[in-house]
């Protein structure tokens, strides 16, 4: 079975439900990227100098700052690639 989104797709919300991106591995050959969506820029490797240590970015529709320490986002995406059963999962970080 193929999956459109990647090996490990780790969907970034807002409390609101929003999306805010995506950090994504989709090869197992390939490095992570974050994908903010393609009306709010360009995928870039994650996480980088600006991430650490903690992954911040903004709501694009409530228009609210989010954030969340990298290692614990990294951790989560860690599992859900190990994770033989599951490509896909949602972390909710919380406003700043």
């Amino acid at each position: 079975m193929a999956n459109q989104e990647g090996i490990g797709t780790l969907k970034l919300e807002c409390p609101q439900m929003h999306p805010v991106g995506r950090i994504l591995k989709e090869a197992p050959h390939q490095q992570v990227v974050y994908d903010p969506g393609a009306q709010a820029g360009p995928r870039r490797f994650w996480p980088d100098e600006e991430d650490q240590p903690q992954f911040k970015t903004t709501c694009s529709q409530c228009g609210r700052p989010v954030a969340e320490t990298t290692t614990a986002l990294q951790d989560r995406h860690r599992n859900l690639i190990l994770n033989a059963s599951e490509t896909i999962e949602t972390a909710t970080l919380p406003f700043v």
